[in-house]
């Protein structure tokens, strides 16, 4: 959350993406892998995993009862349960997808139950990892505008529900609502195969996985979407929630699995790469054995370096395809297939596939399943969808309605996912050989994108000219989700630590730019350079409800500066430059306001004393660095001075709040994280320095 252009205290600020964030519940240096121990209390709860992926997600779930604290832990993994009955479908996972078109037909608009006619969104897990590229808000913005523009809200259309409301929504949004389906899912399976009074009377714990290389952003929009999915009103009992990455929780189901059909052949210091090949990521973990004891069915691993990933899954394949078929068709026919006349529109990486294109993907599944690398000289044809293709062209493989995918076609199709997949597990294997001068001994592939034939023999001639064995487990499609079980078990492993729920909004009390349309009730205050401000305004840069990760602290940073006429210092004095330097006192002051509200007052004087706290940290200008403040000259006001700082605010055991300018701290000021007192009034002053 980190905020680096230079802004007024109050001007508008585009957040700039954090940089990947450090391993979150990654195994420790030194972490004995072997048979830990159910809680000391024993008691009967229930253990819940999700595995939101970009174009699968699913769900795994084990109830464990009190006398469970006397059996041995690793039995429990037996009874790890895997939701199948989705709606229309029994399956180890259900599609990441969702729709907002209304259905004639009456389905549910979600996972496999969407009607054929309905506009889908999907991997919209790809757009919680936002990133800081002007090009693309340029692009968003004009799609935006573009369907608004389109937009048809007729007294038909909203009779038919038939709104594009996917133009209002973020992806965490999004995502939310699709969880929403998935929790309820989830309950009823529950309620069904579990009890009836179970979630209301058993404690149940959540972890939930997510890619290796995920940003500090899209880590919270995901536990902001799952807790609100996965709330109490469903689950009353629901307490703790953790998070695991997507290859650790790999790593620990395929490791057990290996275990169990004694398959680890591993000796000291020998090191393995776990690769989870989903439908949108492909991320790896190495881990190095550090002492094998088979008698006591003991292993101790140390994690060789971080977690490494990228965005190379099957859906790249699925995009491949989609250019493929459009050099083929020509662009008339593929506006046809991709309905571009319609009133809405995919923004910013809402990848929405019209009723027509989702046809023909549907059709292009099984090819892309069954395809194994060998020549096939039939080809594979793929029926378009009615009114397209209808003109033969044999040069471009159309004919009959059809269009011809050759083996050469589906390659290159595949290239860059497997390449990249290839190049990322040629990376680990090279720094634990170079660098490490260790062995990699096995390579475990899991994930849905490892049940492709033609990946995995990749793979395993890749292992070959460099004697690394390639195993890939039979549940390979739900390990993630086993995974996260036996993570939260503890089982050859350490527990997760615990997620925390931000208590309060944080914020500062600054100055909009005036608007008469929605600052109507306030009157403008005019600055040194002439632009007009509604003052008393409120902008949040943490929310109540965002999570707080273990070892890393909620951090949200705000450059702005002051302007100020220069008559209004006591004195000035001229530095050796020749400009001039205020001296005595000059004061300015930062408000800063900590709410328990559930809905965050947007204007000062919205303030409940019972919910709030406010701060006053006041700075000295005349204490700010040189460089970090300039004299300028307008006609209308005559010289005047600006003054940069930077507000910065920690969130973690207790909450910090610094002004700072060129890294010099100017105000202090610690608060805690919680209402303190049971909400009585609190009202303070911050430390000047």
């Amino acid at each position: 959350m980190n905020y680096t252009p230079i802004q007024r205290l109050s001007d508008p600020v585009p957040p700039t993406p954090s940089e990947p964030p450090s391993p979150i519940g990654t195994l420790s240096p030194q972490l004995p892998y072997a048979p830990a121990t159910v809680s000391s209390s024993g008691e009967t709860r229930m253990i819940l995993a999700l595995d939101y992926g970009t174009t699968f997600t699913g769900i795994a779930y084990l109830s464990i009862a009190s006398r469970a604290k006397e059996a041995d832990p690793d039995s429990l993994a037996d009874d790890i349960r895997v939701l199948q009955a989705w709606p229309t479908h029994e399956s180890q996972k259900v599609p990441s997808e969702i729709s907002y078109s209304p259905s004639p037909k009456g389905c549910r608009q979600w996972g496999y139950d969407i009607d054929d006619n309905s506009r889908v969104l999907k991997w919209t897990k790809l757009e919680l990892e936002e990133t800081r590229d002007r090009s693309a808000e340029l692009r968003t913005l004009a799609e935006t505008l573009y369907g608004l523009r389109l937009m048809d809200l007729s007294e038909t259309e909203i009779i038919k529900n038939n709104i594009p409301r996917h133009l209002a929504k973020e992806p965490e949004d999004i995502v939310k609502d699709y969880l929403d389906f998935v929790s309820e899912q989830t309950l009823d399976e529950i309620v069904n195969n579990v009890g009836r009074h179970v979630p209301e009377n058993i404690p149940i714990d959540m972890i939930v996985t997510h890619p290796a290389k995920w940003s500090d952003r899209a880590l919270n929009s995901t536990y902001r979407a799952v807790r609100a999915a996965f709330n109490q009103d469903l689950f009353p009992k629901i307490r703790n929630v953790s998070f695991v990455t997507e290859p650790e929780a790999c790593a620990h189901y395929t490791l057990r699995e290996a275990w169990r059909e004694d398959h680890l052949r591993f000796r000291k210091n020998d090191c393995f790469i776990v690769v989870d090949a989903g439908g949108g990521t492909v991320d790896l973990a190495s881990y190095k054995v550090v002492s094998m004891d088979y008698d006591k069915k003991q292993i101790k691993l140390e994690q060789v370096g971080y977690p490494i990933g990228d965005n190379c899954g099957a859906t790249c394949i699925d995009r491949s395809f989609e250019k493929h078929v459009e050099d083929r068709l020509g662009q008339e026919d593929w506006d046809k297939l991709t309905d571009a006349s319609a009133q809405d529109h995919a923004t910013g990486g809402h990848s929405i596939v019209k009723p027509k294109l989702r046809m023909l993907h549907s059709r292009f599944e099984a090819i892309k399943h069954g395809f194994d690398g060998k020549d096939q000289k039939l080809g594979f044809p793929v029926q378009l969808p009615r009114g397209i293709g209808a003109e033969d062209k044999p040069e471009k493989g159309i004919l009959n309605g059809a269009i011809k995918i050759t083996t050469e076609d589906l390659r290159e199709m595949f290239k860059y996912s497997v390449d990249k997949t290839l190049f990322l597990i040629g990376q680990a294997a090279t720094q634990i050989e170079i660098v490490q001068k260790l062995k990699v001994k096995k390579i475990f592939l899991s994930g849905g994108f490892a049940r492709s034939q033609y990946l995995f023999d990749r793979v395993k001639a890749f292992g070959m000219t460099r004697r690394i064995d390639v195993e890939r487990g039979e549940e390979c499609w739900s390990a993630v989700a086993r995974g996260g079980i036996i993570k939260s078990l503890g089982i050859y492993t350490e527990k997760p630590q615990l997620v925390r729920s931000c208590p309060r909004h944080y914020g500062i009390k600054v100055r909009t730019q005036f608007a008469a349309y929605k600052h109507n009730d306030v009157s403008p205050e005019m600055d040194v350079e002439g632009i007009q401000w509604a003052a008393d305004q409120i902008r949040w840069f943490i929310q109540k409800g965002d999570g707080i990760f273990p070892n890393k602290p909620l951090l949200a940073t705000y450059d702005c500066h002051w302007s100020m006429k220069a008559s209004e210092f006591p004195s000035t004095q001229n530095t050796k430059r020749g400009a001039a330097q205020p001296v005595g006192e000059v004061f300015r002051d930062v408000v800063f306001i900590a709410s328990a509200q559930e809905v965050a007052p947007i204007r000062f004087n919205s303030i409940n004393k019972a919910y709030d706290q406010v701060v006053t940290l006041r700075c000295d200008l005349t204490k700010v660095p040189d460089g970090q403040w300039g004299e300028y000259t307008n006609k209308q006001v005559g010289k005047f001075l600006k003054f940069w700082v930077k507000v910065e605010i920690h969130v973690f055991e207790k909450v910090e709040v610094k002004i700072t300018s060129g890294g010099k701290v100017l105000a202090a000021k610690e608060v805690p994280l919680g209402p303190p007192g049971g909400g009585s009034p609190m009202i303070g002053s911050a430390s000047i320095h």
